[in-house]
């Protein structure tokens, strides 16, 4: 029977409550707004399988490549680049499986704005999985379902966190040569809870119903990011990654992520899935001709599998392979956790006690206006073409 004794070997991947043959585990919130499987004990018949399925206590035999082959990349079509988080290739691949007649599997909003795995075999619902959420996201029934197309002969692609994979490979017990797994580079999932604060506030500043998220809105590029948020009054928010504060809580604080994210056990090569995706930050140093400031693609070609769906779509992408010995020096996350800070402890110490505005004016607040001034001047890609110019005018 499961029991978890430290969160930090948790992942939350829902695969002991999605397997257990009796229905005797449940996933459950915890205070920091996490769920977390309690198993039970009347109803368990000491099968476990609950313990087999973990991807932590059971790791899974990784055939992997340690040296993957890396493109930059992109969509050739303009919507989907600008509307993906990075290049749009995740799409890509999704249009493809679609196209042979497969489902897909990845993470959307709820009404509620809670995130959740679907799983797809409707191409107009591709719109709603892709973009990044960072959120912890319910599996619940994800799997078995997954489960169900492969053993119909579907193709399936499953896009999820590295920990999420592995789970997904301990439950299904096999191999099958119709999934294709994608993960990307991870930082950590975020909290729900504090992510419903952060909703509730601007939905009381806004005076109205949040409609729309978008994180990593592209309005001012891809390199200056921004948070996009609709209201049913027609108003939106755009907060730059420096100016939101839930950016700055996740991005510069560590603030609101999971235990078990400050200790991640699925970091490093060889990687878990059969192609791993990320934005290519940095690839304006290796080759200026690879950013558009549209959005590049890192994509990492883990296994044989992975290689023949890439291939499966080179018509519709722009891609060149990259060698460079710094390609991960802009994605630390791809080998290294990030560090649980004070301000987690002090952020969910008082989560139940201050508004959200309260929380981040006290733990994450938005720069100054000097400091705001600066961020601008330092990143405005505007700005910084006038300097260059006045540059090469003086040295004349």
């Amino acid at each position: 029977m499961i029991q978890i004794i430290n969160k930090k070997d948790c992942v939350s991947c829902f695969s002991c409550a999605n397997i257990c043959p009796v229905n005797a585990i449940s996933m459950q919130e915890d205070q920091e707004g996490f769920k977390y499987p309690i198993a039970d004990s009347k109803k368990c018949v000491s099968c476990g399988l609950c313990d087999n399925v973990c991807p932590v206590n059971s790791p899974i035999r990784n055939k992997n490549s340690s040296s993957p082959k890396v493109y930059a990349c992109w969509s050739k079509n303009s919507h989907t680049r600008i509307d993906s988080t990075s290049g749009g290739i995740f799409s890509e691949l999704a249009e493809n499986i679609y196209q042979q007649g497969g489902c897909v599997s990845g993470a959307v909003y709820t009404d509620d704005w809670h995130v959740k795995h679907i799983v797809s075999d409707n191409p107009k619902e591709l719109e709603q999985i892709r973009s990044s959420k960072y959120l912890q996201s319910d599996l619940n029934g994800a799997f078995k379902e997954i489960k169900y197309h492969l053993e119909a002969g579907k193709e399936a692609l499953f896009c999820g966190s590295p920990c999420q994979i592995a789970a997904l490979y301990n439950f299904l017990q096999k191999d099958y040569t119709n999934l294709y797994t994608v993960d990307f580079i991870c930082k950590g999932m975020n909290s729900p809870k504090i992510f419903l604060k952060y909703i509730s506030y601007l939905e009381e500043k806004y005076k109205s119903r949040v409609t729309y998220v978008k994180f990593k809105n592209k309005k001012y590029g891809w390199h200056n990011f921004s948070t996009k948020i609709d209201f049913a009054n027609g108003k939106s928010y755009i907060g730059w990654r420096y100016f939101d504060t839930f950016m700055i809580g996740y991005l510069e604080y560590n603030a609101f992520m999971k235990p078990s994210c400050y200790e991640c056990k699925f970091k490093g090569f060889p990687r878990i899935a059969d192609i791993t995706l990320a934005d290519f930050w940095g690839i304006e140093n290796i080759d200026k001709s690879l950013d558009e400031d549209k959005g590049t693609s890192m994509a990492l070609i883990n296994s044989e599998k992975g290689r023949l769906l890439f291939q499966r779509i080179k018509d519709n992408i722009q891609s060149e392979v990259v060698v460079s010995g710094d390609i991960f020096n802009s994605n630390v996350c791809v080998n290294e956790s990030s560090e649980m800070t004070q301000t987690r402890e002090n952020v969910f110490r008082d989560a139940d006690n201050l508004s959200y505005k309260k929380l981040s004016d006290k733990y994450f607040p938005q720069p100054g206006l000097f400091q705001k001034i600066i961020l601008v001047l330092k990143f405005n890609k505007n700005i910084q073409a006038v300097y260059r110019k006045l540059r090469k005018i003086i040295k004349k």
